[in-house]
């Protein structure tokens, strides 16, 4: 899923569909602010996704002398870690300092969830399986709404966007149960 595919489908729901893409054709200039709005719009959804609904999981194999892992040796910008493996896959002990884990010397994996990069417009969504381009544009839509001060509006499409999150991802369907008739 592109940034792009998500900024056309949000114009569409709110009826700048034309302006947006005349602007990302080249043909006018007119809808670069909404462009420009839609991708911080983008980039504030999919980081909410990330640390509040969906979390995003890593997995590093790292080799260290001295047991010491900086993060900033990590791939992405970690923002909790969930485990740490030897080289035979068993659990290990880890303590987290506030730039480095400290655990034992050696080949390491170190599974984690972490924050996505920002996007620009040529970017790529961090989310591969579990959002839609739905998804976003309805949380796009409820951001830009309310950042150009229609509350209202926006709440309506927040709506949207929450309970889009509760039925795209209950784990398991729900139960009915049956009534009970008293005589």
């Amino acid at each position: 899923m592109t940034v792009i595919e998500c900024i056309k489908a949000t114009a569409v729901e709110l009826g700048i569909g034309e302006r947006v893409r005349e602007y990302l054709e080249g043909i006018s200039e007119d809808g670069k602010e909404d462009v420009n709005a839609l991708l911080r719009c983008f980039n504030l959804v999919e980081n909410e996704l990330a640390l509040d609904y969906l979390p995003l999981y890593a997995e590093e194999e790292l080799v260290s002398e001295t047991g010491a892992v900086y993060f900033s040796e990590l791939e992405n910008k970690p923002v909790r870690i969930v485990e740490v493996r030897d080289s035979l896959g068993a659990q290990i002990a880890y303590r987290l300092f506030p730039e480095y884990l400290k655990t034992t010397a050696g080949k390491i994996v170190v599974r984690y969830t972490y924050a996505p990069e920002e996007k620009l417009l040529t970017g790529e969504s961090d989310f591969k399986l579990f959002a839609s381009v739905r998804l976003f544009a309805y949380g796009m839509a409820s951001e830009y709404l309310t950042a150009n001060g229609l509350f209202e509006e926006g709440a309506v499409w927040d709506k949207r966007y929450k309970d889009a999150i509760a039925s795209a991802y209950r784990s398991k369907p729900a139960r009915r149960i049956a009534s009970r008739r008293w005589v």
